[in-house]
């Protein structure tokens, strides 16, 4: 039976998840799960890491460069103290201690009232954020706008901004776990809210501080989103490759499938 609770990790039979456990089912959820993860890992590796080196050694020289430039500029030109402090607040929203925190707070609090499903997200999607972020960062070596900036610069490249990737990764994650366990609206819509505003707020103030390029956080926003997709995917696959093993020893086999035997 479906858990009412629990709609964003429990997939329909023919979803891509569905059909993913299903075929796996002779294999623990965990290790579904981590085959997703996995292969998700290294296909948004690949895509992210591609678009850096075609952005650094092609389209920065052409007019992606220059729009790159000239929106760095604008915010330059519109800086003032008030923007200075709030865009710096922004930006710590962003950054790994805060994040982190989050994360794990979050984690613990799930643990406690047991809804295992809900942490195994969260931890899926915040390190497929992180590795992909960190691979990107290590193989494209982009420098940082050419303006004045406002913070100290870290010792990774331009590309792609972690701040706004890994704010994408944290709200956007946790709006689905409120959308799995809570049935208020009200709760449900705040969640969203936060899940779109604080990554766009953490991706301007960047840009507007001198630390990335528009591009840089344009992927970063993907970037996120992304790892948040393929994680509730590695999820639901591990959930429903559960469901099948439970199931198979009552369900009524498929004409194209032997008929296995009562464990």
């Amino acid at each position: 039976m479906r858990n009412r609770r629990d709609p964003a990790f429990t997939p329909a039979p023919d979803s891509p998840a569905g059909r993913i456990g299903t075929r796996m089912r002779t294999h623990r959820p965990f290790v579904v799960g981590l085959a997703v993860w996995f292969a998700a890992l290294v296909v948004l590796a690949v895509a992210v890491v591609g678009f850096g080196l075609l952005l650094v050694h092609v389209l920065e020289h052409g007019g992606v460069g220059r729009m790159d430039a000239s929106v760095s500029r604008w915010f330059v030109n519109r800086r003032t103290p008030t923007l200075n402090t709030w865009t710096l607040y922004a930006s710590d929203l962003g950054s790994t201690p805060v994040v982190v925190g989050i994360a794990v707070v979050a984690c613990i609090a799930l643990a406690i009232a047991k809804h295992w499903r809900q942490v195994g997200f969260l931890v899926a999607t915040m390190t497929l954020e992180f590795i992909v972020f960190l691979t990107a960062a290590l193989l494209v070596d982009r420098t940082r706008p050419q303006v004045p900036r406002l913070d100290s610069t870290p010792p990774t490249s331009s590309y792609p901004s972690g701040h706004t990737a890994a704010s994408v990764a944290l709200w956007l994650g946790l709006a689905i776990v409120v959308w799995s366990l809570v049935r208020s609206a009200v709760a449900r819509t705040i969640a969203w809210i936060v899940a779109i505003v604080l990554p766009i707020l953490v991706g301007i103030s960047r840009m507007y501080r001198g630390m990335h390029h528009f591009t840089d956080v344009a992927a970063s926003l993907i970037l996120g989103s992304a790892a948040v997709m393929f994680a509730l995917l590695a999820t639901r696959s591990g959930v429903a490759a559960s469901e099948a093993r439970d199931g198979r020893t009552v369900s009524m086999p498929q004409a194209d499938q032997p008929l296995e035997r009562a464990s």
